[in-house]
């Protein structure tokens, strides 16, 4: 009680500026002290369930209410959230209940429900639902997907080709990270290969934040090959590029050189087919004779005569005699048919630059710069009749500065959280050591003023008063030992002040 007195007669002892610091102090300590206390007590939630319809939901959430288990609902009241510590112990004890989840899609299973007095429009919507729950089903087995809906719209056959309407498809995903060029053309041949005359530039794929991953038309497809084509390019120039990175590391050390490698690569497909024949070598497959004979009188028969086969003899008589005979042979020969299929990415330029440390770097000598270039032209199959190019050149490596890496985005933020409680402490810190300052620069000058007060009196006057006596006879000698005992520093200090004027 008595230490409460003292604190509480110090602050109002204190100047109105310092009793101000104080307070505003105290209020940033209690500021800092609250949010501190709401961001450890805040729970950190995480999915229960996903992809749930209403009654499903309702399900979920009565249970949850049941048992007294705080939870969140999130996109549009198909997804539940608990608190991360107990998600794996609230779906054990939904299970114990005999909740579902419901989060699995429903495929083929839906034909097996279809009874015999379906209608045609029943069984084949309940086909696209199957196809699309299907659809779903094979997404979600991906990695990186978390969620996902396929909607198809399949027109009816028409009579006539050229009337027939495309099948196109659209697909929503929920994924954990964006996903790439190469996850992105999965998901498109995935729903495309998985549905009866559905081409890849009639799907459109989309995230749940709004962004078109795939668009679908004549220029999603194009766009698909030349992206396609882009990544295999870079992939052999890559391969390149790291295969001569490690023939230089080989010949001159490790980081001693920088290599660029370009590639033209032709992507058009070309199929031939020839065929010949062998006429030297020609096997009878059949023979074909035909005979004709003919004797008697009248007009012969017409036709030129002397032809190889043909003979007409006349008789003085007025007769005649007619023979022919034809032979027809049928040879075999043999037949040769090759097909030959060019397939996409041949080389047709290739061009390599590398720059080379000249040894004030590593202390390597280096070799001779032909040899580099005919090391690097076998190395990468370099054709001097086709174009390609290689340049080789040596430079002066400066010396690396060491940096430290950077931290990931996401690392940097939780650095950046967790470093919130820690500034605000170390401000209320500055503050709260700032007004002890202050106060002490106060209270040193009010000791100044007591110790000028009762120890003035006592250098300024003469005889007695030298001695420890005032002019009024009351002694001052216990206040100035208590002085000099509490303040030793201050009253030399005055004293020495003195001593000087009075000089």
């Amino acid at each position: 009680m008595e230490r409460r007195n003292r604190i509480g007669d110090m602050l109002v002892s204190l100047p109105l500026a310092h009793q101000i610091v104080i307070g505003i102090a105290a209020v940033v300590l209690a500021m800092a002290a609250f949010i501190f206390f709401q961001w450890v007590s805040t729970p950190s939630y995480t999915v229960l369930y996903s992809n749930l319809d209403d009654a499903t939901l309702s399900t979920v959430v009565d249970e949850l209410d049941r048992q007294g288990i705080s939870y969140e609902i999130e996109a549009g009241g198909s997804r539940v959230l608990v608190e991360k510590s107990q998600v794996y112990q609230v779906r054990a004890t939904l299970a114990v209940a005999g909740v579902e989840s419901g989060a699995a899609p429903e495929g083929y299973s839906l034909l097996d429900e279809q009874g015999l007095n379906v209608s045609d429009f029943r069984q084949r919507v309940d086909y696209q639902r199957a196809l699309e729950g299907e659809m779903e089903l094979t997404l979600l087995a991906m990695n990186n997907i978390s969620q996902a809906t396929v909607h198809l719209v399949i027109p009816e056959e028409s009579l006539f080709s050229e009337d027939e309407v495309a099948v196109t498809a659209s697909v929503l995903l929920d994924t954990a990270h964006p996903l790439g060029e190469l996850e992105i053309e999965t998901v498109t041949f995935l729903v495309a290969s998985g549905v009866e005359g559905l081409e890849p530039k009639n799907v459109t794929v989309a995230d749940v934040a709004g962004n078109v991953l795939h668009a679908s038309g004549d220029m999603a497809d194009d766009s698909a090959v030349s992206n396609r084509n882009l990544r295999m390019t870079h992939d052999f120039e890559a391969t390149l590029a790291t295969d001569v990175q490690n023939l230089l590391a080989a010949v001159a050390g490790p980081e001693s050189a920088s290599v660029v490698v370009r590639a033209q690569l032709d992507f058009d497909e070309q199929s031939v087919e020839t065929q010949s024949f062998d006429n030297e070598n020609a096997v009878t497959l059949r023979d074909s004779i035909s005979t004709e004979t003919y004797v008697g009188a009248g007009t012969p028969p017409g036709g030129t005569l002397g032809v190889e086969g043909e003979s007409v003899a006349t008789d003085t008589d007025g007769s005649y005699t007619y023979d022919r005979s034809d032979v027809i042979s049928e040879y075999g020969v043999d037949s040769v048919i090759s097909k030959e299929i060019t397939a996409p990415g041949k080389v047709e330029l290739l061009s390599v630059a590398v720059v080379m440390d000249d040894g004030s770097l590593t202390g390597v000598p280096v070799p001779d710069v032909a040899e580099v270039e005919a090391l690097i032209s076998a190395a990468v199959g370099l054709d001097t009749v086709r174009g390609d190019s290689i340049s080789v050149s040596t430079v002066a490596y400066p010396v690396p500065e060491v940096v430290e890496e950077a931290a990931e985005p996401e690392a940097a933020a939780m650095d950046m959280m967790a470093m919130i409680p820690q500034v605000i402490g170390g401000l209320v810190l500055l503050i709260v050591v700032g007004s002890l300052l202050m106060m002490a620069r106060g209270s040193s000058k009010k000791t100044k003023a007591a110790a000028l007060e009762v120890v003035q009196p006592a250098l300024g006057g003469g005889g007695a008063a030298a001695v420890g006596e005032t002019n009024d006879g009351a002694s001052i000698h216990p206040e100035v030992m208590n002085l000099v005992q509490r303040q030793p520093e201050e009253i030399a200090v005055l004293l020495r002040t003195w001593l000087a004027d009075r000089r």
